[in-house]
């Protein structure tokens, strides 16, 4: 293969030859997306020692993540590693590329400029009162409200309020934020459109939007599909008989279609980025070209007419296809920790285009979570109990999921060892394909689909989640419920440094040393 296609393997970045698969999850959490640069710096040089000691019995390891997935602003943390990695042809210097683009987005607050003076008096009263905030507790909280009405230069700027015309009343304006900025910033530190490709040993990028009026998360994904182009694909997925019933050409090898396509063989796109970052009510949607596929039956035209006898039981279908504009909307409301997509695009990748059934790359994977799920005291005041809300919303919800991931892994290398014993032991292999071709039972959102999987389909293309360590960023004694919002200097700075030294304090002190297993 031409080098200059693929990845500089001088860092012993060897992904095509690898035998596990590494993926990590960048949370949504606005400015404390911060902490995950820090963290990812000190995953990074994890990684990089644990391969100069071992270079001699794992030669083939890199220091790569094969897959990088995120939402909201770990979708634009994700996008400036792949994108630094594709234009640059290795991983090394990604990390502070991403330190970089934090310090572009952080801004001085005009608290900050006060200092010391400002720490000085808020101490005093801190002393006097002991419900009075921290100092330090102060300034986030008087830089959050500075930034919330003037905007911060590199990430959003307050638009013009809209009136209440509805119900006439003046305290129900709405306040909006335009994150152009935001977008530009991205640009600066990331190139678009972002397509990668296993064949040129680059990582994968998958990121989660929401469409609104469907309800449902939206993954984009920088690999092609079994077609060979780049599409999101979801809604409702027509089965093989309903294909047979279309009367427009269609590639009959693909054997489906969903109902909702956004195509993008270029790449993913900085507005796509953007999708996954529109939180709802502080950001205007963001809208997406959307290819709409229907399957009407013809007499759904009668359907208004009770008289109307219906004679034939298989009418004639055909198909409508539009192009509309859909809203999106942050992933963070339905996968703020997008584990379950990871890795459904994991299997999906290896199973449909890569067209394995056995031996697929494991998955290891690594979450960063910016929401702390624990937290020792009871808070009693508005600023304290709106933080909390705010944590318990949007923490990592994924340990169901990890279960029932490991929990199929195991059910399937247990039937297929059945199997093997099945034959190795003399049964009869008619007998044995007889149980294997039986269509499964199961009912789904897509009952079409169920009629043509059977329980042969259930065993294959094993996934095997060979380990999660999630690392948990701590809530300090000086939080505050608009922690999103602190684009300021000292705060984006403490955050880089706090995830630095918290993932390396974590990874000391897990007894099964995680990092080994990256």
């Amino acid at each position: 293969m031409d080098n200059n296609n693929t990845i500089d393997n001088t860092d012993n970045n060897n992904t095509k030859s690898s035998n596990f698969h590494r993926a990590l999850i960048f949370q949504g959490g606005g400015s404390l997306g911060a902490y995950e640069a820090g963290a990812y710096k000190a995953m990074s040089e994890g990684l990089s020692s644990f391969i100069k000691l071992n270079q001699g019995e794992k030669k083939d390891e890199s220091t790569t993540f094969h897959i990088l997935s995120g939402t909201s602003i770990g979708a634009i943390n994700a996008a400036i590693l792949v994108s630094y990695v594709k234009e640059n042809r290795t991983w090394k210097g990604s990390d502070q590329r991403l330190i970089d683009f934090w310090n572009y987005l952080s801004t001085r607050s005009n608290v900050e400029s006060m200092n010391p003076y400002f720490a000085y008096n808020w101490d005093f009263w801190n002393r006097v009162g002991n419900r009075v905030a921290s100092s330090e507790s102060a300034r986030r909280y008087y830089s959050t409200k500075e930034f919330i009405f003037r905007g911060v230069p590199n990430v959003f700027r307050p638009k013009i309020p809209k009136a209440d015309d509805k119900f006439f009343d003046p305290s129900n304006t709405w306040y909006t934020f335009d994150n152009e900025p935001l977008k530009q910033s991205l640009e600066k530190f990331a190139k678009f459109p972002i397509s990668t490709s296993f064949e040129n040993n680059e990582p994968r990028l998958l990121l989660v939007a929401m469409d609104i009026q469907e309800g449902v998360p939206v993954v984009f994904d920088s690999y092609e599909k079994e077609d060979g182009t780049r599409k999101s694909e979801y809604g409702r997925r027509y089965s093989e008989l309903e294909f047979d019933k279309l009367q427009e050409d269609y590639n009959k090898s693909e054997k489906r279609m969903y109902e909702h396509v956004i195509r993008y063989d270029d790449g993913i796109t900085s507005d796509f980025v953007l999708a996954s970052c529109s939180v709802p009510v502080n950001y205007d949607y963001t809208k997406l070209n959307v290819q709409d596929h229907k399957l009407i039956s013809e007499e759904s035209k009668y359907s208004s007419k009770n008289d109307k006898e219906r004679s034939n039981k298989h009418s004639s279908y055909y198909s409508s296809t539009n192009n509309h504009y859909h809203y999106f909307w942050d992933g963070g409301l339905l996968a703020n920790t997008p584990l379950r997509q990871t890795v459904i695009a994991h299997r999906d990748y290896w199973h449909r285009v890569r067209k394995m059934d056995d031996n697929l790359p494991s998955l290891t994977i690594g979450i960063i979570n910016l929401h702390p799920l624990k937290q020792e005291y009871i808070p009693y005041d508005y600023d304290g109990v709106v933080d909390r809300k705010n944590d318990i919303m949007y923490h990592d919800r994924t340990e169901w999921d990890e279960y029932v991931a490991i929990l199929i892994s195991d059910f399937q290398k247990l039937a297929s060892s059945l199997v093997k014993l099945a034959k190795d032991n003399g049964i009869n292999e008619k007998s044995l394909q007889t149980i294997l071709q039986k269509k499964i039972q199961t009912v789904t959102v897509n009952p079409g689909l169920s009629r043509y999987l059977q329980n042969n389909d259930l065993i294959k293309a094993i996934i095997d989640i060979d380990f999660i360590f999630r690392l948990e960023r701590k809530n300090d004694e000086h939080t505050i419920s608009n922690k999103t919002f602190d684009f300021s200097e000292t705060t984006i700075r403490q955050l880089v440094n706090d995830g630095y030294e918290e993932t390396k304090l974590q990874i000391k002190l897990n007894s099964s040393d995680p990092i080994n297993k990256y």
